[in-house]
């Protein structure tokens, strides 16, 4: 992993501010109180959140601000990615809201946690090595506080031994001792029960072998019974198509009789048709007789009688229209009267408004007289031209009503002769209807006699069927006797399957349970006897390889900050720094202030390097940041930050330190001044 960048936004005294990491060594250069190690902490939060009892959103919020954020973008395996954490000042505190995580140019919204499982997993950390308060791998591999790592040497043996091997992985050894032992006392446990469940799993046995007998007995008298059913069956069968026959003859018997009584029935009804076509041709015959039509025919042409009417028509047309043009002149004399009239008492013109002439009045009124003379005598000869009209019109009147009595007399003979015709072919009809029916009557008689003879043969089938009937009732009530045996046997042999169903289950349940103990017995005796005392052994051989390469790790970068033969340190068996000075062994509290921070600084360059080696797969191991590592150094062990710098094989290392001669060990500074509660970058 490579830090590139990292943005603040209201953190700590950053208003604003952007931070450029390039590769190789950097120095975060300032005063005391400049801001330097809020960008750690900034950093810190980005990744991982705030932290219960550690880092807090009041202690990172600029005071006086509502809002603020993190931004850091990192370079991991050659891909930038992008971790974003916002806070906000709520009434009481301040919060972590949710943020987001570009990775491959996609952008994700996140919350806090889900940001933190992401980064955790990007990392490659192991994440039953992380407490939910403190993030050890981060802590011991990138980014330790020096006075934590005093802390760490400084605190309870056993409280150190217990961090430090929950940091080596070492601890699951003992979390798999101690999970193996509540495991065997729960595997014991399970075994008892198994035990109690498989007591009596001979009797069990026992009775599955007895119900199976009785199974057995049962499906023999079940298809003892079977058998005997089938015999009635056969029976039935034979007896049941017999009735069938005798049914089927039975069922002709009386079709016989329904015919004859149809028979009969058409007797009665051919008999009865026939006096009644007797009857209808004896009447027909009568009415021939009455009937004589004249054998005049009067010669009367319709065509003619149609002319007349058609030429009537006209007249009375003609004669109307004589009198719509009287109509007319009448109306125009009485018209030129009314102009008469008006003109003679006219002064002024209504149309133009001018005196009207005396001359002008007489020729209007000359005019009218002259028009009216003209339409009286046209009136007289349209008169007289009606008058003669309707004489015309009388005549004609007269002449058609003698032509249709004539076409009236010679329409009824012509329909007295069609009736006689009719009732001539009806007779013919009659007769031959009624030589049909006595040619029927006589087959109708002929079957009648055929059927009467025929129906004594049958006399004795009903007794017969009565009898079968009879037999065939006595054999299902056998067979029912049988099936209802049946019935009940089978319900108890359903009931005896299912009880052997359910042994037969218990007792393969059994079994499991009785190959499961013996499974569970042999997992007990390997878990006791090799297990383990293998993961103690195993524990012991990982501890002291980790403890001798951490021992001479902590000695060469001890060395290499204290070149003094007078002074040597090594670790003891629980990771405690033990100091020798002049063949005598001294307590840390009597170093001076110097070789305390060596000693520190060396075990902490010592526990990075075994953790990345032990954890070879997390990918913060090109990356460390040191916080004040020379607090208390004199000018020649400053000048052995140049050293350590050459010794560490990692992309990127971020020292933080106002000493000022580090700037030309690095090959980067960035400076940083604060000026009114603000701090910006200076390059």
């Amino acid at each position: 992993m490579r830090l590139d960048k990292i943005i603040l936004e209201n953190i700590r005294s950053y208003v604003s501010e952007e931070i450029i990491f390039p590769r190789g060594s950097i120095l975060l250069s300032g005063d005391v109180g400049s801001g330097k190690s809020s960008v750690l902490l900034a950093l810190d939060f980005a990744l991982f959140g705030l932290q219960s009892g550690g880092l807090t959103g009041d202690s990172l919020l600029r005071t006086g601000a509502n809002k603020g954020f993190v931004e850091v973008h990192l370079a991991l395996d050659d891909n930038i990615f992008v971790i974003r954490r916002n806070l906000k000042r709520q009434k009481d505190s301040v919060q972590q809201e949710s943020g987001f995580i570009i990775l491959n140019g996609k952008k994700e919204h996140l919350s806090p946690v889900e940001l933190k499982d992401r980064v955790l997993s990007l990392f490659k950390y192991p994440k039953e090595l992380l407490t939910k308060s403190k993030n050890l791998i981060y802590r011991y591999t990138v980014y330790t506080p020096q006075e934590e790592m005093k802390y760490i040497l400084l605190a309870e043996k056993d409280h150190r031994l217990e961090i430090l091997r929950r940091v080596f992985g070492v601890d699951r050894y003992k979390r798999i001792r101690d999970n193996s032992r509540i495991f065997l006392t729960f595997l014991k446990n399970y075994q008892k029960g198994l035990t109690a469940n498989i007591s009596d799993l001979e009797s069990k046995t026992e009775l599955y072998q007895e119900n199976l007998k009785d199974k057995n007995n049962l499906e023999e008298e079940i298809s003892l019974l079977n058998k005997k059913i089938i015999i009635v069956e056969e029976k039935l069968k034979e007896i049941t198509y017999n009735l069938e026959q005798m049914q089927q003859q039975l069922l002709q018997f009386n079709e016989y009789k329904k015919n004859l009584e149809i028979l009969k029935l058409k007797q009665e009804t051919q008999e009865h048709q026939l006096r009644r076509h007797q009857f209808e041709k004896e009447k027909i015959m009568q009415e021939i007789k009455m009937i004589s039509p004249s054998s005049e025919i009067l010669a009367v042409d319709s065509k003619g009688l149609l002319l007349q009417e058609e030429g009537l028509k006209n007249l009375y047309q003609e004669i109307s229209g004589k009198n719509a043009a009287l109509r007319v002149l009448e109306h125009a004399i009485k018209n030129s009267k009314h102009i008469k009239e008006s003109i003679s008492s006219l002064d002024i013109c209504p149309l133009c408004k001018q005196k009207v002439s005396p001359e002008h009045i007489s020729d209007i009124i000359q005019g009218e007289e002259s028009e009216i003379q003209k339409n009286l005598e046209e009136s007289k000869l349209i008169e007289k031209e009606i008058a003669s009209l309707g004489k015309e019109i009388d005549e004609k009147n007269k002449a058609l009503e003698q032509l249709r009595k004539r076409y009236m007399a010679a329409e009824k003979i012509m329909l007295e002769k069609r009736y006689l015709e009719e009732k001539e072919k009806l007779l013919s009809r009659l007769q031959e209807e009624i030589n049909s029916l006595e040619e029927k009557q006589k087959i109708t008689v002929k079957e009648i006699i055929n059927l009467e003879e025929l129906l004594p043969s049958f006399a004795s089938l009903e007794e017969k069927l009565q009898t079968f009937m009879k037999e065939k009732e006595n054999y299902r009530e056998e067979k029912n006797n049988y099936e209802l045996k049946r019935h009940g046997i089978n319900i108890e042999l359903v009931s005896l399957q299912k009880q052997i169903k359910l042994l037969n289950e218990e007792i393969a349940k059994k079994e499991k349970e009785k190959q499961a103990l013996f499974y569970w017995s042999n997992i007990q005796n390997w878990l006791e006897e090799s297990f383990v005392n293998m993961m103690e052994v195993i524990e012991q051989h990982t501890l002291f390889k980790v403890h001798n390469d951490f021992d001479v790790l902590f000695q060469k970068w001890f060395t290499l900050l204290i070149n003094e033969d007078t002074l040597n340190v090594q670790l003891d068996a629980e990771f405690t720094p033990t100091i020798e000075q002049n063949g005598h062994l001294i307590t840390y509290e009597y170093l001076s202030g110097g070789e305390k921070t060596a000693i520190a600084l060396a075990y902490r360059l010592a526990l990075n390097q075994v953790i990345n080696q032990l954890l070879s797969v997390i990918k913060t191991r090109d990356m460390l940041i040191l916080d004040e590592p020379t607090d208390g150094f004199s000018n020649a062990q400053v000048d052995k930050i140049r050293d350590i710098l050459r010794e560490l094989p990692l992309q990127q290392v971020i020292l933080v330190s106002h000493e000022s001669k580090i700037e030309s060990f690095v090959d980067h500074v960035i400076r940083l001044e604060k000026t009114g509660h603000v701090t910006r970058v200076l390059c």
